[in-house]
């Protein structure tokens, strides 16, 4: 046995040495997985004080950095019908009650890791939506024998990245004989991260200068 490893020395040496470079291939491909993980930025929609019409809409930043928040993009669906709007500014319907701090009339800003906040109510959403756009009053539209749907898209910078970041969520609108229940489609906020969906809402944010 002694004389078949010192014969073959050269080649078990090999194997090993090819056996350790895989090892802290493997080692570093976690490494590199996990790193991404904890860097990758993930926004929050989500659903709060409430299930109706009145529960205010979340925007929290689960990143690992600040991000900024550039646009809230809202859009109402009725059947086949849609309507769009952004609504990253205060709607300001009596002039004398404007801010003079602009930081109060307007949702854009940053958002330090773990902080969130409040985009309004899911009626005053809808209420600015169809409104603006010229659609149906939410009475009427609650009205109608339709599924209904409001999808919100939130735009923003992360860090150095190049491209802007964002991500979207949509709720139904469920009505039954206990009223109306905003219920979110999916269980997760749906990140946009491909380059892709990123240069998409890049020209999102120039079509609207």
């Amino acid at each position: 046995m002694l004389d078949w490893i010192t014969q073959h020395s050269d080649m078990l040496s090999l194997a090993t040495n090819m056996t350790m470079v895989v090892i802290w291939l493997v080692y570093l491909q976690v490494f590199l997985a996990g790193f991404r993980r904890q860097t990758q930025p993930k926004i929050v929609i989500n659903r709060a004080a409430g299930s109706g019409l009145d529960a205010a809409c979340f925007v929290s930043n689960m990143s690992s950095d600040s991000i900024y928040l550039e646009s809230v993009l809202t859009t109402v669906r009725a059947g086949r019908e849609n309507w769009e709007q952004c609504v990253t500014d205060f709607e300001v319907i009596d002039e004398r009650e404007r801010p003079n701090d602009p930081r109060q009339r307007t949702h854009q800003g940053p958002l330090h890791p773990g902080d969130y906040t409040s985009i309004g109510s899911f009626q005053s959403l809808i209420e600015r939506v169809t409104r603006t756009r010229k659609g149906p009053t939410p009475k009427d539209l609650l009205a109608r024998d339709e599924p209904i749907e409001i999808e919100i898209m939130i735009i923003a910078d992360h860090s150095s990245d190049d491209l802007l970041i964002g991500a979207r969520r949509t709720f139904s609108i469920v009505r039954d004989d206990q009223g109306v229940t905003i219920s979110p489609d999916t269980a997760h906020t749906r990140q946009i991260r491909s380059r892709r969906q990123r240069k998409a809402i890049q020209q999102i944010i120039m079509d609207q200068t």
